[in-house]
């Protein structure tokens, strides 16, 4: 009796100011799109479609010409001719120099004939640009999902608790109106330590699930958050039939495959361009001079220029292994694409059925808890408060825990159908008619 005194003290017990000014009351389309715009991993799928993007500007570049500007200072006492490596500009010397030489030059490249691997190489971009896109999707989806999951479970944690402790109150009242020997005395006070275990149990769920929504929420601790939705089923007005095909046109998953499918086409491509000679147009001016002040001086400075067409033909061993390998990776996409359509389908088959169970069951299991509590209320109108009357008490909490449950199953197995799918019901959610809080 003490331990419900203190519960009942502490429920009715006035909240602070600083926590009900950062309360904040959040619909299910609110909770997910929170989620969805905090989420850690969104943000970095976000990110991968930038760098996809800017990737797909690089391969664009890579048919434009490509200009060098350099400039070189050489002291040289040389008794025998010498080539400057490729980072000092690739220039010949020749003994006859004096100890100082400067020279300017501009240098342009331009790929006249690469056996398309700089299409190929936008293509490839391009795909990945978009499979980047479909991630993102597919990891908002993600997100979505556990978030809806937390709202229903703080819902679920929060009819529990109400169903508990009316229970206990009832049981608590009808307990104190009987007349009882020593072991129905212990009897009933087991029966009432039950009850006080359940609500025991819902409120620490409670706490659970609201964790649960902060980290999917992606918020502090300290933030404290009210959830309004309707605890009831939410039926599934559409077919199997109807969601296998939505799930085909939508499922990120298997769109992102569809994309590995053409990156997988392209890198064959590659690997058989490698067989085809690649063509470049060169084009180069030099300025020599032993001094700088001579470089202005058209008189005195050396002017080199020159323009050149090179054709190179690749002679390697590895150009059909690579290609059998691009081709057997190709058929392993194929093949893991034919295994993600099965597990897509008996995904939905699996939602659709457990929603339809859960959803017959909750209907089924209310009706039973309804009618037991008319029941219970008239044999107990009719007798005098008994043993009988607390034990049928405690079973009406049983039945209603069941049909409580059997409501949040329902809710449950539709979330991840919505997520099987890969696109939500139109239909909205409705007004709040119950309400969780979470500290």
């Amino acid at each position: 009796m003490l331990f419900i005194a203190l519960a009942a003290a502490l429920a009715l017990a006035p909240v602070p100011a600083a926590a009900q000014e950062n309360k904040e009351a959040l619909t299910l389309d609110e909770v997910v799109s929170l989620a969805v715009r905090n989420s850690p991993a969104v943000l970095a799928a976000e990110q991968d479609i930038n760098i996809a993007r800017q990737r797909v500007r690089e391969a664009r570049f890579l048919a434009f010409p490509q200009f060098t500007l350099s400039g070189t200072m050489s002291q040289v006492d040389l008794e025998y001719p010498v080539v400057l490596g490729p980072e000092m500009g690739e220039r010949y010397l020749d003994p006859s120099i004096r100890d100082a030489f400067y020279t300017l030059r501009a240098q342009a490249l331009q790929p006249l004939y690469t056996g398309g691997k700089n299409t190929n190489m936008l293509k490839l971009a391009k795909a990945s640009h978009t499979q980047a896109q479909v991630n993102y999707e597919a990891v908002k989806a993600d997100a979505a999902l556990a978030a809806k999951k937390a709202f229903y479970s703080l819902l679920y944690q929060r009819r529990l608790k109400e169903a508990c402790a009316k229970w206990l109150s009832l049981a608590t009242a009808l307990n104190t109106s009987m007349r009882k020997d020593a072991f129905e005395e212990l009897e009933a006070s087991m029966l009432l330590s039950g009850l006080s275990d359940k609500l025991e149990q819902a409120e620490s769920g409670m706490d659970a699930a609201g964790t649960e929504l902060l980290k999917a929420l992606n918020r502090e601790p300290g933030y404290h958050a009210e959830v309004e939705g309707v605890f009831e089923p939410r039926p599934v007005d559409e077919d199997v039939t109807r969601s296998l095909v939505t799930a085909m046109e939508a499922r990120p998953e298997l769109k992102s495959e569809l994309f590995k499918a053409q990156i997988d086409d392209i890198s064959v491509n590659l690997a058989m361009v490698r067989r085809y000679p690649t063509i470049y147009l060169g084009a180069s001016y030099d300025m020599n001079a032993y001094r700088i002040s001579d470089m202005t001086d058209n008189s005195v400075r050396a002017n080199n220029w020159l323009a050149s067409v090179a054709i190179r033909f690749p002679l390697s061993y590895d150009v059909w292994t690579q290609v059998q390998q691009r081709r057997a990776q190709q058929r392993q996409g194929e093949l893991k694409r034919v295994e993600l359509q099965d597990e897509v389908r008996f995904e939905i088959i699996s939602a659709h059925k457990e929603s339809a169970f859960w959803q017959a069951e909750a209907g089924r299991l209310a009706a039973e808890t309804a009618r037991a509590e008319a029941d219970y209320e008239a044999a107990l109108k009719a007798s005098r408060p008994s043993m009988t009357a607390l034990r049928s008490l405690c079973t009406l909490c049983d039945f209603e825990k069941k049909s409580i449950d059997a409501v949040y199953n329902q809710l449950l197995a539709r979330a991840r159908l919505e997520w099987a799918r890969g696109q939500d019901f139109a239909d909205q959610d409705p007004g709040p008619r119950s309400n969780g809080g979470v500290n």
